[in-house]
């Protein structure tokens, strides 16, 4: 995989000038004087500084000069994060190399001195850890990371885990022939990535850094090199670079710190160079004195967006705390001109779709400020004068001292939550910030430090300070312009738009005056009708008085955070089955939309400084108000999501977004075989029924706010609530604060029985193949087998009929991936509804060259004709089995799936035994169900052909 990151950390030496000793000159004789005492180091060999750096977490380096880190985490309980990073990436490639870095990372899964080809991760499917979700790996411009998340951090899974990583480090082997195996696969995802915005962001470092290699240097290389590379060319990269000197190991996770580091000692302190090391690029470096430039990149998908940038030079100064109170203050200036930008960007008639500014780093060659607008279609002019202008305001102006009391409120909310959740941080994402770390004399802290660092600047900084430093963000090179359009525009026309902006003069921004919120009492607060506790599942429910219902599951899996679901009605089913793309309006306008006595940006000024979800959304069978807050702002947020729910304001602001945005999405869906296989391929398969997918963009140009707030009318009068919440919260204090808001509504109805029309879901009857035109490379087709099941409501069948998606997943990975090389991946999924009787499927995809779809959908129909005739073997369903029930497991351990499961505990409370029963399903399915399953619903009468190609290569075809 290729990471998403396109710049990342280099190991580089740097001077320390802060919290270190200086040379003492004590003569005690004529003559003789000691030595200045060295610096103290971490066990990294950083220069300490004033900063103080986690205690917890034990850095080291061994002999050879690998180092590590180790960190005790309990988040997920029993579990373990290791990740395996190298100073090493696709800038240290010379000209014949483009795009052996990634090479290297795919052949290290693909053959080892004592693991052979394929074997890896069978091994890890056998201990749990699914490809994707739990064993991955990514390739920047400067690190390649390896990344294994273990489900239990035990001897068994440890041992295998530094086994496997130890083996990447120095044993990869690279056999000619499976070499040439994976040239198709990592083809494949090339072919899979490529589309405008890998063309966009190619276009926009080439412009902004012409002396830079970073848009000369993407990690997946070029085609000629990834055709032709010798197997020794790429063995002698590897050997250059995975060395012990360019290599970390970070582990976090349930395990005791000595037993690892006794671990990572035992199996890497054997680890030697081999051969001679090798030397990264330069990279180059912005010319500061560069004059004003322009540029465009066109594409038919594309957005129009707008860079406004300058360049700064780089600089690198040690971690210390007044760098980072610096940085704190950058970060308070960012936050003061986005909400400038916001507020404009959210006005009715606003031809901006959204805007924001930030800064971006390209080491050792320079710093970027920018901002970045979108607008709707055409609309460049826009978008510049509000970039050119808004950042002039803020020069000529400065901010006010009400601007920055509201932004020190909001990040103060940010930083004390983070703080009072420390000890429940996943060791996922922990592990991660460490690496984010490595080659940077920079220090991971605690969330509570950094909260002390924020609440010591927060009260001294003032306006001036802040103006100082986003004046000194804009200091350096002249703008540097590039605009994404769809169609050409000259860069004399840009260069006009800015000399016009210039001209005109700008004044101080109007204050914002702070608002009461109107739904602080939405009447006398409910009384509680029955109140019963489900014992095994610890879960207590409530019925108010009124009929609304609430869940409640007291959970310490997150410190201080609490998860929320509240579902109105029947969502999709409650709405006109002649108004394709309702419920995608509503959902994708309805912050914006806000409610009738407060706009958006007033919401936000009234929750400054609170963690509180903004909005709802929509499920096939309810409109829901979903997300995460705390304990002390829980009652606010329920006075919140009543509101969007009970009385939305539908405003004008988000009929504008609206129209904006649809001719954007329209085409940026068309432009992909992906796009078109996620939103057009799903209604023609449900029969045209257009709630499935995204209907085409003239549809959905004529939905209207009013339809919205006519088919929401009898929703919001009575339809059933029910209410879940999950979290650290004290069960009495979630049921006054539900009492306080859904529970003192009007009676509502415990049950609502929807139209039976809009129940009815069809599978396509006609078999013939669909044929699907994308907009996109010539070279991508999606080739893709559906097979028609059913609902959801037998719920061993469901269950099975994921295991055997799992299954069929292997079997073709193995195929269309490892023997034939034809594709990158195999997505396969079981979708059965639990919502529309007798409606579901399970697909298999593909994204491949035009000329491998024949042979990749002929491998769709071999695997499932082996599933039909014979049971699987007992190592594949282990493989497919044993990362179902380990994630089962690590779910039990997280409020995302409680809050899931519980959603509906009183309305469909047969449904709680799926809880109980889940584990006990999966393990009792024997391979010969799974072939009844296969006989029943693999059957190749019931197969359903797709393949999706560029509709240029289709109107060659026609031609010819």
């Amino acid at each position: 995989m290729i990471g998403q990151r396109l710049v990342t950390g280099t190991a580089r030496l740097r001077r320390c000038t802060s919290g270190v000793a200086v040379a003492l000159a004590l003569s005690f004789a004529p003559g003789l004087a000691l030595a200045a005492d060295p610096p103290k180091m971490n066990g990294w060999g950083i220069p300490l500084t004033d900063v103080t750096p986690d205690p917890a977490i034990r850095y080291g380096t061994l002999a050879n000069g690998m180092k590590y880190a180790i960190l005790k985490n309990s988040t997920p309980k029993g579990t373990g994060s290791l990740r395996l990073h190298f100073a090493f990436g696709s800038l240290a490639e010379n000209d014949r190399e483009q795009g052996l870095a990634h090479f290297i990372e795919h052949m290290a899964f693909n053959g080892t001195t004592n693991v052979p080809e394929g074997d890896m991760i069978k091994i890890l499917e056998r201990q749990g850890l699914a490809f994707g979700p739990d064993t991955n790996a990514m390739t920047g411009f400067d690190s390649t990371t390896y990344m294994l998340d273990v489900p239990k951090a035990d001897a068994e899974h440890l041992d295998t885990a530094m086994f496997l990583l130890r083996e990447v480090a120095s044993e990869v082997k690279f056999d000619p022939a499976a070499v040439d195996r994976e040239r198709g696969v990592i083809l494949g995802e090339k072919r899979a990535r490529e589309n405008f915005q890998l063309r966009q962001t190619i276009d926009i470092l080439g412009f902004q850094l012409p002396d830079a290699p970073y848009s000369k240097r993407l990690p997946i290389g070029t085609e000629q090199v990834l055709k032709t590379a010798a197997a020794a060319d790429i063995r002698d990269l590897y050997r250059r670079y995975y060395r012990p000197g360019n290599a970390t190991l970070i582990f976090v996770g349930d395990a005791d710190p000595a037993d690892i580091e006794a671990r990572i000692r035992k199996v890497f302190a054997s680890w030697k160079n081999d051969g001679p090391t090798g030397v990264p690029l330069p990279r180059g470096a912005i010319d500061i004195k560069r004059p004003g430039a322009f540029d465009t990149f066109v594409d038919p998908a594309v957005a129009t967006t707008l860079s406004y940038a300058v360049a700064r030079p780089w600089i690198d100064p040690p971690d210390t705390v007044a760098e980072r109170q610096r940085k704190l203050i950058e970060g308070i200036a960012t936050g003061l001109i986005n909400r400038r930008l916001q507020r404009l960007s959210n006005v009715p008639g606003s031809p901006i779709l959204g805007a924001g500014m930030g800064m971006q780093d390209h080491k050792d060659a320079g710093r970027m400020t920018m901002i970045q607008a979108t607008a709707k279609d055409g609309a460049w002019k826009d978008a510049l004068n509000m970039a050119e202008r808004e950042v002039r305001r803020a020069l000529d102006h400065g901010f006010s001292a009400a601007e920055l009391k509201t932004q020190l409120s909001n990040m103060e909310g940010a930083y004390r939550t983070a703080a009072e959740q420390a000890n429940t941080r996943n060791s996922a994402a922990l592990a991660n910030v460490i690496v984010s770390v490595v080659g940077e004399d920079d220090f991971v802290t605690t969330p509570a430090y950094r909260y002390a660092q924020f609440k010591t600047v927060a009260q001294t900084v003032t306006p001036a300070q802040v103006n100082a430093v986003f004046r000194a963000l804009w200091t350096g090179s002249a703008p540097l312009i590039h605009l994404s359009s769809k169609q050409e525009v000259p860069t004399a026309q840009i260069a006009a738009a800015l000399s016009a902006s210039r001209a005109i003069a700008v004044a101080a921004p109007a204050e914002v005056t702070a608002r009461t919120f109107a739904y602080d009492r939405l009447g006398t607060p409910g009384t509680v009708a029955e109140d019963r506790r489900i014992a095994d599942l610890d879960v207590r429910t409530i019925r108010f008085a009124n009929n609304v219902r609430l869940n409640i599951k007291k959970t310490d899996f997150e410190a201080g955070r609490v998860r929320f679901v509240v579902r109105l009605g029947n969502g999709q089913l409650d709405l006109p089955l002649d108004q394709p793309g309702l419920g995608l309006m509503m959902a994708s306008t309805s912050s914006l939309g806000a409610l009738k006595k407060h706009s958006f940006e007033e919401l936000k000024e009234i929750t400054s400084g609170k963690i509180v979800t903004l909005g709802t959304s929509m499920d096939d069978d309810a409109f829901v108000a979903a997300g995460a807050t705390t304990q002390a702002d829980f009652g606010l947020q329920m006075k919140v999501s009543a509101a969007y729910l009970l009385d939305p304001g539908f405003r004008p602001e988000a009929a504008t977004q609206w129209s904006n945005l649809v001719p954007v999405f329209d085409k940026q869906i068309d432009a992909q075989p992906q796009g078109v296989a996620q939103a057009r391929l799903p209604i023609l398969l449900a029969n045209g029924d257009q709630r499935f997918g995204v209907p085409s963009g003239a549809l959905l140009a004529q939905r209207s706010l009013s339809e919205a707030r006519a088919a929401l009318r009898p929703v919001i009068a009575s339809a059933p609530i029910e209410v879940t919440i999950v979290g650290d919260i004290e069960e009495q204090a979630a049921i006054q604060a539900v009492a306080a808001t859904f529970g003192a509504l009007p009676k509502r109805r415990l049950t609502s029985t929807p139209n039976q029309s809009a129940l009815k879901v069809t599978f396509r009857q006609n078999r013939s193949p669909i044929v699907l035109t994308h907009e996109g490379a010539a070279d991508q087709a999606l080739v893709a087998a559906i097979w028609p099941t059913t609902d959801d409501h037998d719920f061993r069948k469901e269950v099975g009929l994921d295991l055997l998606g799992n299954i069929l997943r292997l079997k073709l990975t193995e195929t269309v991936r490892e023997q034939l090389g034809s594709s990158y991946g195999v997505a396969v999924g079981s979708q059965m509804s639990d919502t529309f009787t007798g409606f579901g499927y399970l697909s298999a995809s593909a994204v491949v060259a035009p000329d491998k779809t024949d042979e990749v959908a002929k491998a769709f129909f071999d695997a499932a004709a082996q599933l039909r005739e014979r049971p699987v073997d007992a190592d594949l369903l282990a493989r497919a089995r044993a990362p179902e029930i380990e994630a089962l497991d690590r779910s039990r351990r997280e409020n995302g799936f409680w809050l899931g499961a519980l959603a509906k505990a009183q309305s469909k409370p047969d449904r709680l035994d799926r809880i109980r029963q889940q584990k006990a399903v999966i393990q009792s399915i024997a391979p010969v169900e799974l072939q009844a399953l296969a006989r029943t619903y693999l059957a190749p009468e019931r197969l359903q052909q797709a393949r999706i190609v560029s509709r240029k290569l289709a109107a060659a075809a026609t031609a010819r």
